[in-house]
């Protein structure tokens, strides 16, 4: 198996709970990728690797483009080239967020670049390969040496700091230790295709802050609810990208946990 991106934070848990490690960091947009994965000659690749960062993919695009499409492309075309699995971690962002509750059969309309980068790397992965799996995903949380906004919510409130949380986003929270296991076994079994895998709940951001102040005993007072326009980000977020985990769950082992089970766990 091989892995891109194992420094972060969904990588570093599959590195966890597998025997796999890469020896060095890989740049996916060089040609290098080609070598490292010819090398290693894996029968499955999960691709982690990505520009995440959703306000900086509006700044940099280039970037974005060059890491979350071309990375993602050379990847596949080297993944195909040793006739091996790919899984690709994409996003709900690709979900302009009217509905909620998406179903992989629902109709993609990323409203931001990022989403709209994403989408274009699960159109790569379909043109390239042919054992693919799309694994879609939601708010990645988890202890890692990088910020997400489970360990960011605890160190501010840690710290006594104020925080305003916003209402009006719906999201599926992911442990990413339980999508770790997740992918592991989708790695294993024959299963092929696009599929949602997130935390079992739909939830908005402020209540979810609420649920990790209680979690780890910390001060809800210091959480103040506000609205998304209030917050003037760069790039515009879906108002609920929450997704449906039906389809998946017919086909894994693994329990994908809800918010309460997810927390508990970390």
């Amino acid at each position: 198996m091989f892995v891109t991106g194992h420094k972060g934070l969904l990588g570093s848990k599959i590195i966890k709970y597998s025997e796999i490690f890469p020896k060095e960091r890989i740049d996916i947009t060089k040609k290098e990728i080609f070598t490292a994965i010819k090398k290693v000659n894996p029968d499955v690749v999960i691709h982690c690797a990505a520009f995440t960062n959703v306000d900086e993919c509006e700044i940099q695009k280039e970037k974005a483009w060059e890491v979350n499409v071309t990375g993602t492309e050379n990847v596949a075309q080297a993944c195909q080239e040793v006739d091996g699995k790919m899984i690709y971690i994409s996003t709900d962002f690709v979900f302009d967020g009217k509905k909620g509750m998406y179903k992989e059969t629902d109709k993609t309309n990323p409203i931001n670049y990022y989403g709209k980068t994403k989408l274009e790397g699960e159109k790569r992965v379909k043109e390239i390969c042919k054992n693919y799996v799309i694994a879609r995903t939601s708010v990645l949380y988890g202890w890692h040496e990088r910020l997400n906004f489970v360990t960011w919510v605890i160190e501010q409130l840690k710290n006594k700091n104020k925080i305003k949380i916003v209402t009006d986003q719906y999201t599926s929270p992911t442990l990413a230790d339980n999508l770790a296991k997740a992918l592991l076994e989708i790695a294993e079994k024959d299963i092929r295709g696009l599929y949602h895998v997130t935390g079992s709940e739909r939830i908005n951001r402020y209540d979810f802050a609420l649920k990790i102040a209680d979690r780890f005993d910390l001060d809800k007072g210091l959480i103040t609810p506000i609205l998304s326009k209030e917050l003037n980000q760069k790039a515009e977020r879906p108002k609920d990208s929450s997704l449906s985990i039906e389809k998946i769950k017919n086909k894994v082992e693994t329990k994908l946990l809800n918010i309460n089970k997810g927390l508990e766990r970390m």
